[in-house]
Protein backbone atom coordinates (compact mmCIF):
# COMPACT_ATOMS: atom_id res chain seq x y z
CA UNK A 1 0.00 0.00 0.00
CA UNK A 2 2.93 2.14 0.62
CA UNK A 3 4.74 1.50 -2.91
CA UNK A 4 0.93 2.79 -4.50
CA UNK A 5 0.91 6.17 -2.61
CA UNK A 6 4.30 6.87 -3.35
CA UNK A 7 3.74 6.36 -6.85
CA UNK A 8 0.91 8.61 -7.05
CA UNK A 9 2.27 11.09 -5.11
CA UNK A 10 5.72 11.17 -7.58
CA UNK A 11 2.91 11.70 -10.49
CA UNK A 12 1.36 14.86 -9.09
CA UNK A 13 4.50 16.23 -8.15
CA UNK A 14 5.94 15.48 -11.43
CA UNK A 15 2.96 16.53 -13.52
CA UNK A 16 3.29 19.91 -11.11
CA UNK A 17 6.82 20.37 -11.67
CA UNK A 18 6.50 20.41 -15.82
CA UNK A 19 3.35 22.80 -15.63
CA UNK A 20 5.16 25.66 -13.33
CA UNK A 21 7.94 25.52 -16.29
CA UNK A 22 5.37 26.34 -18.83
CA UNK A 23 5.11 29.71 -20.21
CA UNK A 24 1.77 31.61 -21.55
CA UNK A 25 2.49 32.92 -25.07
CA UNK A 26 1.88 36.82 -24.69
CA UNK A 27 0.93 37.14 -28.50
CA UNK A 28 -2.92 37.43 -29.74
CA UNK A 29 -3.50 36.18 -33.11
CA UNK A 30 -5.90 38.71 -34.98
CA UNK A 31 -5.94 37.61 -38.32
CA UNK A 32 -6.31 40.40 -40.46
CA UNK A 33 -8.38 42.72 -37.47
CA UNK A 34 -6.41 46.08 -36.84
CA UNK A 35 -8.92 47.01 -34.12
CA UNK A 36 -7.92 43.52 -32.57
CA UNK A 37 -4.81 44.26 -32.36
CA UNK A 38 -4.95 48.04 -31.41
CA UNK A 39 -6.83 46.98 -28.44
CA UNK A 40 -5.06 44.15 -27.33
CA UNK A 41 -1.59 46.35 -27.95
CA UNK A 42 -3.08 49.47 -26.50
CA UNK A 43 -2.29 51.95 -29.63
CA UNK A 44 -3.48 52.01 -33.05
CA UNK A 45 -0.84 51.46 -35.99
CA UNK A 46 -2.84 52.46 -39.58
CA UNK A 47 0.02 50.90 -41.58
CA UNK A 48 -0.98 51.04 -45.30
CA UNK A 49 -0.88 47.49 -46.68
CA UNK A 50 -1.92 44.98 -48.28
CA UNK A 51 -2.66 41.03 -47.53
CA UNK A 52 -1.56 41.35 -43.78
CA UNK A 53 -1.89 39.85 -40.86
CA UNK A 54 -1.57 40.92 -37.27
CA UNK A 55 -0.72 39.60 -33.68
CA UNK A 56 -0.36 41.89 -30.65
CA UNK A 57 -0.02 41.95 -27.16
CA UNK A 58 0.44 44.61 -24.21
CA UNK A 59 2.54 47.86 -26.03
CA UNK A 60 3.96 45.96 -29.12
CA UNK A 61 1.83 45.17 -32.58
CA UNK A 62 2.84 43.28 -35.28
CA UNK A 63 2.16 43.13 -38.73
CA UNK A 64 3.05 40.02 -41.40
CA UNK A 65 2.72 41.07 -45.25
CA UNK A 66 4.19 40.32 -48.58
CA UNK A 67 6.15 42.96 -50.87
CA UNK A 68 5.61 43.14 -54.05
CA UNK A 69 8.70 40.87 -55.09
CA UNK A 70 7.46 38.23 -52.90
CA UNK A 71 9.77 38.77 -49.88
CA UNK A 72 7.72 38.15 -46.77
CA UNK A 73 8.52 41.05 -43.59
CA UNK A 74 7.45 41.48 -40.41
CA UNK A 75 6.72 45.07 -38.85
CA UNK A 76 6.39 45.42 -34.95
CA UNK A 77 6.21 48.67 -33.09
CA UNK A 78 5.87 49.51 -29.04
CA UNK A 79 5.62 52.69 -27.87
CA UNK A 80 7.70 51.87 -24.58
CA UNK A 81 9.98 49.23 -24.11
CA UNK A 82 11.81 47.95 -21.09
CA UNK A 83 15.57 47.59 -22.69
CA UNK A 84 18.80 48.78 -23.27
CA UNK A 85 19.22 51.11 -26.24
CA UNK A 86 22.22 51.14 -28.61
CA UNK A 87 24.39 54.74 -29.00
CA UNK A 88 21.65 56.06 -30.94
CA UNK A 89 18.43 55.94 -29.02
CA UNK A 90 17.54 52.29 -30.29
CA UNK A 91 16.21 49.99 -28.83
CA UNK A 92 16.11 46.29 -30.38
CA UNK A 93 11.72 44.87 -30.43
CA UNK A 94 12.54 42.39 -33.14
CA UNK A 95 12.86 39.38 -31.19
CA UNK A 96 15.31 38.12 -33.39
CA UNK A 97 18.38 36.91 -31.12
CA UNK A 98 20.50 35.25 -33.99
CA UNK A 99 24.27 36.84 -34.74
CA UNK A 100 24.99 38.41 -38.07
CA UNK A 101 28.20 39.07 -39.64
CA UNK A 102 27.10 42.84 -40.13
CA UNK A 103 25.97 44.86 -37.48
CA UNK A 104 26.07 48.63 -37.89
CA UNK A 105 24.45 51.54 -38.55
CA UNK A 106 22.52 52.75 -41.60
CA UNK A 107 21.84 56.90 -42.26
CA UNK A 108 19.13 57.87 -44.64
CA UNK A 109 20.10 61.04 -46.44
CA UNK A 110 17.32 62.76 -44.30
CA UNK A 111 19.37 62.07 -41.14
CA UNK A 112 17.00 58.96 -39.48
CA UNK A 113 19.30 56.63 -38.26
CA UNK A 114 18.42 52.95 -38.18
CA UNK A 115 20.43 49.97 -36.39
CA UNK A 116 21.12 47.23 -38.90
CA UNK A 117 21.96 43.28 -38.61
CA UNK A 118 22.35 41.30 -41.59
CA UNK A 119 24.93 39.94 -44.21
CA UNK A 120 26.95 43.00 -46.43
CA UNK A 121 24.41 44.99 -47.81
CA UNK A 122 20.98 42.22 -47.04
CA UNK A 123 19.75 43.25 -43.70
CA UNK A 124 17.41 40.66 -42.12
CA UNK A 125 16.97 43.14 -39.02
CA UNK A 126 16.32 47.27 -38.94
CA UNK A 127 15.26 48.87 -35.84
CA UNK A 128 15.21 52.34 -35.31
CA UNK A 129 13.43 55.05 -33.05
CA UNK A 130 11.09 57.72 -33.63
CA UNK A 131 9.05 60.10 -31.52
CA UNK A 132 5.82 57.73 -31.61
CA UNK A 133 7.91 54.77 -30.35
CA UNK A 134 10.10 52.08 -31.68
CA UNK A 135 9.83 49.94 -34.90
CA UNK A 136 11.82 46.93 -36.16
CA UNK A 137 11.21 45.76 -39.76
CA UNK A 138 12.26 41.77 -40.08
CA UNK A 139 12.97 39.79 -43.30
CA UNK A 140 14.39 36.68 -43.96
CA UNK A 141 15.36 37.55 -47.86
CA UNK A 142 16.97 40.67 -46.66
CA UNK A 143 16.19 44.13 -47.11
CA UNK A 144 18.97 46.84 -48.76
CA UNK A 145 18.81 50.91 -48.10
CA UNK A 146 16.04 51.50 -50.52
CA UNK A 147 14.27 48.71 -48.99
CA UNK A 148 14.78 50.47 -45.48
CA UNK A 149 14.09 53.97 -47.02
CA UNK A 150 10.45 52.46 -48.28
CA UNK A 151 9.86 51.54 -44.93
CA UNK A 152 10.39 54.94 -43.48
CA UNK A 153 8.14 56.64 -45.71
CA UNK A 154 5.81 54.00 -45.10
CA UNK A 155 6.15 54.61 -41.31
CA UNK A 156 5.82 58.21 -41.59
CA UNK A 157 2.74 58.39 -43.38
CA UNK A 158 0.55 55.79 -41.60
CA UNK A 159 2.06 57.93 -37.76
CA UNK A 160 1.54 61.11 -39.66
CA UNK A 161 -1.01 63.73 -37.55
CA UNK A 162 -4.25 62.96 -39.25
CA UNK A 163 -6.48 66.44 -39.43
CA UNK A 164 -9.93 66.95 -40.16
CA UNK A 165 -10.20 69.42 -44.00
CA UNK A 166 -13.34 71.13 -41.20
CA UNK A 167 -10.65 72.02 -38.22
CA UNK A 168 -8.57 74.38 -37.72
CA UNK A 169 -4.77 73.36 -37.86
Amino acid sequence: MKKAVFIVCFAVVASGAYVAHSMINPWIECGNDIACGAQKAGFNFPLKVENYTVRAMDGMLELRFPLKDGRKVIVRKAETFEGEADENGIMDISGDYNQYPVNKTVTLDNGVKFSVRGEDNSYKVVNFAAETGYYSIMCDEGLNKADIEYFYDLLAEAEAPKYDEDEPM
